[in-house]
């Protein structure tokens, strides 16, 4: 066996870290206005937020419909590009209080690894699916989304513009105090 290169997830470092500062601004509007001090954000509500990202996962996945060896509905790709973004919205949340701006790049790194690992073993859908429930909710769960939605189609464009529509719907939410 040759040695490859291993292959970018589908969205790059620069991505990430644009969309995670801009979750950072999110919380922040979320947060201020209730009261939600940092400290609080970051430890009293860490597990609502994993398991936030947890039924993001489930919605996502229901969305795409490939499990559902019992029906003949297609899936709505913006529907599951939307659940898709929702997720990412959980894991940039998290990983912004969980990790040091000086790591950000270290995981990323050990997502792309993950990615060739998971792509080099052949794993299905089902198991990349399983993989966003079980991991540690770092860069295994990134790199199980990432190979997901490139196995569904997707492409780092569709993502950004996913993301810049949904951020702008979570701030119309903002003001009008859903």
């Amino acid at each position: 066996m040759t040695y490859q290169e291993p292959q970018p997830l589908i969205v790059s470092f620069a991505t990430i870290q644009d969309i995670c500062a801009k979750q950072v601004l999110l919380d922040r509007s979320i947060c201020e206005p209730r009261g939600i001090t940092p400290h609080e954000f970051k430890y009293e509500l860490h597990t609502k937020r994993e398991v936030s990202l947890l039924v993001e996962a489930g919605e996502m996945i229901n969305e795409t419909k490939t499990f559902k060896y019992w029906s003949n509905k297609r899936m709505d790709p913006e529907k599951v590009l939307e659940e898709a973004i929702d997720w990412l919205h959980f894991y940039c949340s998290l990983l912004m209080t969980d990790y040091k701006p000086t790591q950000h790049q270290h995981q990323y790194d050990l997502a792309v690894f993950d990615r060739q690992t998971f792509y080099r073993s052949g794993e299905t859908l089902d198991r990349l699916y399983l993989e966003l429930f079980k991991s540690d909710r770092g860069h295994r769960t990134l790199a199980a989304w990432s190979l997901i939605l490139e196995h569904l189609g997707y492409t780092e464009e569709d993502i950004v513009r996913m993301y810049e529509l949904k951020n702008h719907e979570n701030y119309k939410r903002i003001l009008e105090a859903y």
